[in-house]
């Protein structure tokens, strides 16, 4: 009888199964087709820290860069030459992933016409890929195009190398994650081990993490568990975790339980968006700001002693949020 009763429960489970890929196949598995792109091509390669001589160039203790969050090819050249105006003291910038709708040429090269001439297209940027960048799949693949197009350092765990790295200032370490090139259990645990000895040894630097996925997910309906687990642990250490996907902006300070032997300090979670894309903002009194509808991104301002973070809509220049660190 216990026999049956097991084997009806696998089979329950198995069809489950079967019906969920059934429903989800073309949103989990299924690449839309290739738009065609009749312009002529440009062939361009981002400036990265890769560079010894960028880098270099960049030791210095007072730092300002911008952030930007999701971005599917939604911003435009005024976009970003508005912003380059709106922050002409900016030395680098980053982007938390899914700035290209797909992984396609005509996408590739929207993003390349949407920067030229608005100084953005110089400045060194740190770039990770987001689930939009991969090909879908039962296993998904990052095009080699991408590692192309920003050749990043080398620094990361052995089967993430130019997709998860740390840029080093005098002042701060950023770390950027590759969340969704992350499958199997060994990948998740090999990341999170790099993480959180990256993050302890960052001495007394600032410790910024940027990845897609979130830990906290700031959206109605959507949660990352697995980013939870297995990434929850290691960012008490990191004084400011940025992330994307969620097509939105809120920001929530975790306040770790304390622990005997170390001093615990909070860290800040910030969810932010770049694109036209967008979803509520899941309702959580923890927050300690939100914004839902309109395209948002960063300024940040790094000095000896403080870490300062501004939040601005993009197309009004509004600041809708603010938060400094003290070290």
């Amino acid at each position: 009888m216990r026999r049956w009763i097991g084997w009806i429960i696998i089979l329950c489970i198995l069809a489950g199964g079967a019906t969920t890929c059934a429903i989800r196949w073309e949103a989990w598995f299924g690449n839309p087709p290739e738009p065609e792109w009749t312009e002529p091509i440009i062939t361009h390669q981002f400036k990265t820290f890769n560079n010894d001589s960028v880098l270099h160039a960049l030791q210095r203790d007072t730092l300002s860069f911008l952030l930007l969050g999701d971005i599917h090819n939604s911003l435009t050249n005024s976009d970003m030459s508005l912003l380059s105006e709106r922050h002409p003291d900016i030395q680098f910038w980053a982007q938390t992933g899914d700035w290209m709708e797909r992984p396609y040429l005509c996408y590739e090269q929207m993003m390349y016409q949407s920067l030229l001439g608005t100084r953005l297209d110089s400045l060194p940027i740190v770039a990770i890929p987001g689930n939009h960048e991969y090909l879908k799949g039962v296993v998904k693949t990052l095009p080699e195009q991408w590692k192309s197009i920003f050749p990043n350092p080398q620094n990361g765990p052995a089967r993430f190398l130019g997709t998860t790295y740390y840029v080093d200032f005098p002042q701060l370490r950023f770390i950027a994650l590759d969340t969704d090139g992350l499958h199997r259990v060994s990948d998740y645990t090999q990341v999170a081990f790099w993480l959180k000895n990256t993050l302890r040894n960052a001495g007394k630097k600032f410790t910024v993490v940027m990845m897609h996925h979130p830990v906290y997910s700031f959206a109605q309906g959507r949660s990352n568990p697995l980013m939870w687990l297995a990434f929850h642990s290691a960012m008490r250490e990191a004084d400011v975790v940025f992330s994307g996907h969620d097509h939105n902006y809120a920001r929530h300070t975790e306040h770790y339980k304390a622990r005997f032997w170390k001093k615990e300090e909070p860290t800040i979670f910030i969810g932010t968006n770049a694109s036209t894309k967008k979803y509520p903002v899941k309702e959580n009194k923890k927050y300690e700001a939100s914004l839902s509808g309109e395209p948002v991104y960063e300024h940040i301002l790094v000095t000896p002693n403080t870490l300062h973070i501004s939040t601005y809509t993009i197309h009004s220049g509004e600041r809708i949020d603010n938060v400094e660190i003290i070290r």
